[in-house]
């Protein structure tokens, strides 16, 4: 029950906001980018310093960087698979409990010194799946916060 209080306190504080439609959506997509890598704590800072680069809202950054949080696994595995698929390789990681946070990180520096890694993997899916949801994510917020802000403001009352 906490969990849902504590989403239910998050989403009323992102259509609270007073911004455009533009920069909520672009700093919830920029709140939710580090999410995709090993960042060990530093994805908040990350996401306000990303916001701020692209001069999207620090506030619905951060709110989307708490909201991503619960989701790294699934999206380290998407990661993986992803980089397999795209560079016909086997996968380190095949389930959900096969990815652990340590390997992670190891893998993400390893990718970066060879390109015949699982972190050459890892990597490769993290930007592909960066740029792909990024623009999902930049487009339904948007529609959300132009067309149904004051709706969804008064269902969560």
């Amino acid at each position: 029950m906490k969990i849902a209080r504590r989403m239910k306190y998050y989403l009323l504080r992102l259509f609270r906001l007073n911004a455009s439609s533009h920069q909520v959506a672009a700093g919830f997509t920029m709140g939710l980018i580090p999410h995709w890598f090993p960042t060990f704590g530093l994805g908040p800072v990350l996401s306000i310093g990303l916001a701020k680069l692209v001069r999207a809202n620090t506030v619905s950054a951060i709110v989307g960087g708490v909201m991503g949080t619960p989701a790294w696994p699934l999206l380290f595995l998407l990661n993986y698979k992803v980089g397999s698929l795209i560079l016909d390789r086997k996968t380190v990681v095949d389930e959900v409990e096969d990815v652990d946070y340590i390997n992670a990180l190891y893998h993400t520096v390893d990718g970066i010194d060879s390109m015949h890694s699982s972190g050459y993997l890892f990597l490769t899916g993290a930007v592909i799946n960066i740029m792909i949801s990024s623009i999902f994510i930049y487009f339904i917020v948007y529609v959300l916060f132009k067309m149904y802000r004051m709706r969804i403001l008064h269902k969560i009352r």
